[in-house]
Protein backbone atom coordinates (compact mmCIF):
# COMPACT_ATOMS: atom_id res chain seq x y z
CA UNK A 1 0.00 0.00 0.00
CA UNK A 2 1.17 3.54 -1.18
CA UNK A 3 1.73 5.71 1.88
CA UNK A 4 2.26 9.59 2.17
CA UNK A 5 5.10 11.44 3.88
CA UNK A 6 4.53 14.54 5.78
CA UNK A 7 5.10 16.79 2.91
CA UNK A 8 2.85 15.24 0.54
CA UNK A 9 -0.09 15.33 3.55
CA UNK A 10 0.92 19.19 4.17
CA UNK A 11 0.54 19.57 0.57
CA UNK A 12 -3.15 18.24 0.26
CA UNK A 13 -4.01 20.16 3.53
CA UNK A 14 -2.45 23.27 1.80
CA UNK A 15 -4.82 21.99 -1.64
CA UNK A 16 -7.88 21.62 0.76
CA UNK A 17 -7.49 24.73 2.59
CA UNK A 18 -7.47 27.14 -0.89
CA UNK A 19 -10.41 25.17 -2.28
CA UNK A 20 -12.30 25.13 0.92
CA UNK A 21 -11.68 28.31 3.38
CA UNK A 22 -14.38 30.29 2.52
CA UNK A 23 -16.86 27.29 2.05
CA UNK A 24 -20.28 26.99 3.72
CA UNK A 25 -20.41 24.73 6.52
CA UNK A 26 -23.91 22.71 6.34
CA UNK A 27 -25.18 20.73 9.68
CA UNK A 28 -27.30 17.74 8.72
CA UNK A 29 -29.55 15.49 10.16
CA UNK A 30 -30.61 12.94 7.19
CA UNK A 31 -31.05 14.91 4.45
CA UNK A 32 -32.55 18.12 6.61
CA UNK A 33 -30.39 21.21 6.79
CA UNK A 34 -30.30 22.31 10.18
CA UNK A 35 -27.73 24.98 9.77
CA UNK A 36 -25.39 27.02 8.03
CA UNK A 37 -22.23 28.68 8.45
CA UNK A 38 -19.19 30.21 6.88
CA UNK A 39 -15.83 29.36 7.25
CA UNK A 40 -12.82 32.30 7.62
CA UNK A 41 -10.27 30.01 6.35
CA UNK A 42 -7.68 27.22 8.03
CA UNK A 43 -4.50 27.40 9.80
CA UNK A 44 -1.61 26.11 8.41
CA UNK A 45 -0.84 22.08 8.44
CA UNK A 46 0.90 20.27 10.44
CA UNK A 47 1.53 16.27 9.87
CA UNK A 48 -1.46 16.20 7.27
CA UNK A 49 -3.54 17.98 9.89
CA UNK A 50 -5.93 21.33 9.38
CA UNK A 51 -8.06 23.21 11.40
CA UNK A 52 -10.50 25.98 10.18
CA UNK A 53 -9.85 29.32 12.07
CA UNK A 54 -12.90 30.21 14.62
CA UNK A 55 -16.38 29.55 12.53
CA UNK A 56 -19.43 31.92 13.54
CA UNK A 57 -22.11 30.98 15.18
CA UNK A 58 -25.29 30.52 13.08
CA UNK A 59 -29.29 30.65 13.98
CA UNK A 60 -30.64 27.15 13.62
CA UNK A 61 -33.59 26.79 10.74
CA UNK A 62 -34.71 23.38 11.83
CA UNK A 63 -35.39 20.84 14.42
CA UNK A 64 -33.41 17.71 14.69
CA UNK A 65 -30.38 15.42 15.55
CA UNK A 66 -27.13 16.49 13.50
CA UNK A 67 -25.26 13.41 12.09
CA UNK A 68 -23.46 14.74 9.95
CA UNK A 69 -22.02 17.66 7.96
CA UNK A 70 -20.72 19.17 4.27
CA UNK A 71 -18.34 21.44 3.05
CA UNK A 72 -19.94 23.64 -0.12
CA UNK A 73 -18.36 25.93 -2.72
CA UNK A 74 -17.75 26.22 -6.07
CA UNK A 75 -14.92 23.81 -5.71
CA UNK A 76 -17.65 20.66 -5.12
CA UNK A 77 -18.70 19.47 -1.78
CA UNK A 78 -17.05 17.48 0.80
CA UNK A 79 -18.58 15.29 3.65
CA UNK A 80 -18.33 15.27 6.66
CA UNK A 81 -18.42 13.32 10.69
CA UNK A 82 -20.40 15.37 13.08
CA UNK A 83 -20.64 14.70 16.49
CA UNK A 84 -19.23 15.53 20.02
CA UNK A 85 -16.09 13.90 20.03
CA UNK A 86 -13.41 12.02 17.82
CA UNK A 87 -15.23 13.21 14.17
CA UNK A 88 -14.32 16.11 11.86
CA UNK A 89 -16.51 18.75 13.43
CA UNK A 90 -17.30 18.73 17.06
CA UNK A 91 -20.26 20.43 18.56
CA UNK A 92 -21.43 20.93 22.21
CA UNK A 93 -24.88 18.54 21.07
CA UNK A 94 -26.40 17.06 18.02
CA UNK A 95 -29.85 18.24 19.59
CA UNK A 96 -30.53 21.48 17.28
CA UNK A 97 -33.79 23.39 18.09
CA UNK A 98 -34.86 25.92 15.25
CA UNK A 99 -34.19 29.34 15.83
CA UNK A 100 -31.50 28.75 18.66
CA UNK A 101 -27.83 29.14 18.58
CA UNK A 102 -25.45 26.87 16.41
CA UNK A 103 -22.02 26.56 17.44
CA UNK A 104 -18.82 24.61 15.84
CA UNK A 105 -16.46 24.06 18.46
CA UNK A 106 -13.99 22.38 15.81
CA UNK A 107 -13.43 21.30 12.28
CA UNK A 108 -10.36 19.08 11.71
CA UNK A 109 -9.50 17.48 8.52
CA UNK A 110 -6.85 14.80 8.44
CA UNK A 111 -4.45 13.87 5.40
CA UNK A 112 -3.65 10.43 6.47
CA UNK A 113 -0.22 8.40 5.48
Amino acid sequence: MATADTTARNSRASDFASDYGTATLTILAGATTLATHTLAGFGAPSTGVITANAIADATIAATGTADSATLSDASGTYTLTLGTSGTDVIVSTTNYISGETSSVNSLVVTFPA
